[in-house]
């Protein structure tokens, strides 16, 4: 049965006592290490997670943890190993490009590919952590870089609730706040975060990783292609991301599959999986 509209804007309107005192803490937390927590508090108060992540997605290189929070004995403990080590290129949200200024929140199965549930990110990473849902805050910061705070529920403990969802969207504009000023605040003054060296971009890995090893040249568009295959686009979805007819993508797709001697995603991924 949905849920009760006027029950929906009772939830997702009024602040508790507890939820203002956690909100003070919070904004008195910002810049200093306590920060962290005192954010997850402030989010538990209303909605249980499983998972409490905050990163910092750099124009290039690994994503920065910056916090880490993980409820004991749901995910492996060396879960976040491979997500850092490469297979962060397949997530979705770090390769979320339209973000506004301000910052928005996002729903994974909103922002994932159209065949995100067969990708080599989930069938690689995504489903060994038994989680079954993610949702995300993404705040643009000046340096270009772009915060991120996820947070996930396990298989067993279900999805989030469209009131929660609900609820998350009426405060995010004070959550990205906080989020982009205490990231911000990092930032600038902790020089073990500081900006990264430039690394290729995911289809110019591709397109090398094919010339070193497969004595195969790919053009531009069938790297991007390829790229787009590996987090989960069919070719209507890759066509649409790359601006093009979705008979060309098909070509372009053909044309890789051809020079690369395959034939199915799961071929693409064994022969590049080892880039993420």
């Amino acid at each position: 049965m949905p849920d009760n509209p006027q029950r929906v804007g009772i939830f997702v309107q009024a602040l508790s006592s507890p939820d203002l005192i956690r909100l003070r803490c919070a904004m008195a937390q910002v810049h200093t290490p306590a920060f962290f927590d005192a954010f997850r508090r402030l989010l538990r108060g209303r909605l249980r997670f499983d998972t409490f992540l905050m990163m910092r997605f750099d124009p290039s290189g690994p994503p920065v943890l910056l916090g880490r929070w993980v409820k004991r004995d749901v995910v492996p403990s060396d879960a976040l190993d491979p997500y850092i080590a490469g297979a962060y290129r397949l997530d979705p949200f770090y390769q979320r490009a339209d973000v506004p200024p301000a910052g928005a929140l996002y729903r994974l199965s909103d922002i994932a590919p159209d065949r995100f549930y067969s990708s080599a990110y989930f069938l690689s990473y995504f489903r060994l952590t038994r989680l079954r849902d993610e949702v995300g805050l993404l705040a643009p910061l000046p340096s270009g870089s772009v915060a991120h705070l996820s947070f996930s529920r396990r298989d067993l403990r279900g999805t989030f609730r469209r009131r929660e969802v609900q609820c998350l969207q009426h405060y995010s504009p004070i959550l990205l706040e906080l989020l982009a000023t205490h990231c911000q605040h990092l930032q600038l003054n902790d020089p073990r975060i500081g900006p990264r060296k430039d690394t290729a971009s995911l289809d110019q890995l591709i397109r090398d990783q094919v010339t070193g090893t497969q004595a195969a040249s790919l053009t531009a568009r069938e790297a991007q292609i390829a790229a787009l295959v590996l987090q989960g686009h069919s070719n209507a979805s890759a066509a649409l991301s790359l601006g093009i007819a979705r008979e060309t993508a098909k070509v372009h797709r053909r044309n890789l599959y051809g020079k690369l001697a395959i034939s199915s995603q799961g071929e693409l991924f064994g022969m590049l999986g080892n880039l993420l």
